[in-house]
């Protein structure tokens, strides 16, 4: 008995479908790689361009200056928090709509998740475009382009959430009587709430880099200043404001997953 208790399970073999799978997979990543000219000497040929040498000093009297750094940063963070509030402020009864277990009919279901299907579907990159052309070059563009940006996001991990919520307390609330919404109140809302927070910080956390991207189309920020350096091929520019980026966007992410970790 002791012999067969220690005695080591049978390896299990690898099924055929899985093995066909993976060789499919390789096979097709080859001739993806093919197609597009990808080369593995990219990785070590690129650190012998000269061009490396322009991003080194650098003039860091220049980016720590308050005109040209300091304030279009300060600007991206704005645009990150506006952006974050309207687009989280939104994404709350829509997320409700959106799913099985809250919507209020079929209709609304269906029309909620379709419109949000076209919203996700589109770039926040081609958003910040559309709107800087329609509104015109600055903050105000980019804080609605990350606003949808923010309200897709938002939708699609909230929903489901809701998704997944405990159905008991909220068959028990119908069961009483209950109308619709004070239902889903009582029912549901406190449960997915803290959720909700971490998935908004979540949120802000996307938008702070976002609006760097954004900037580079004219979507005001740091990103417009980024821009404005590469056309005149101040790199070593460039690195200044990338390592003040990563900081601030280092802090950011430390200070929200000590939020998250309280949460949830």
């Amino acid at each position: 008995m002791t012999a067969i208790a220690s005695a080591r399970p049978t390896r299990p073999r690898p099924r055929i479908r899985s093995l066909g799978i993976t060789l499919v997979l390789a096979a097709f990543t080859v001739f993806a790689a093919r197609e597009v000219n990808f080369s593995p000497s990219t990785f070590w040929e690129v650190w012998s361009n000269p061009l490396w040498e322009k991003f080194w000093p650098v003039p860091w009297d220049w980016v720590f200056d308050g005109r040209n750094v300091i304030r279009p940063l300060i600007e991206t963070f704005q645009i990150a928090v506006v952006a974050t509030v309207i687009g989280c402020s939104l994404a709350l009864p829509i997320s409700f709509a959106m799913s099985p277990l809250t919507t209020p009919n079929r209709p609304t279901y269906l029309i909620s998740r379709a419109v949000m299907n076209v919203v996700r579907a589109v770039p926040d990159l081609f958003w910040a475009k559309l709107l800087v052309t329609a509104i015109g070059i600055g903050a105000f563009a980019g804080s609605w382009a990350l606003s949808v940006f923010s309200l897709a996001v938002m939708v699609k991990l909230f929903s489901e959430t809701i998704d997944s919520a405990d159905p008991g307390p909220l068959e028990a609330a119908r069961a009483a009587g209950g109308r619709h919404t004070p239902v889903v109140r009582t029912g549901v809302l406190p449960t997915v709430l803290p959720a909700y927070v971490a998935y908004a910080l979540y949120v802000f956390e996307l938008n702070i880099r976002a609006s760097v991207v954004l900037g580079l189309v004219g979507a005001g920020g740091i990103g417009r200043v980024l821009e404005a350096q590469r056309q005149f091929f101040k790199f070593d520019r460039i690195l200044g404001i990338l390592v003040l980026i990563f900081v601030v966007v280092w802090i950011v992410d430390q200070i929200s997953v000590a939020l998250r970790k309280r949460l949830v």
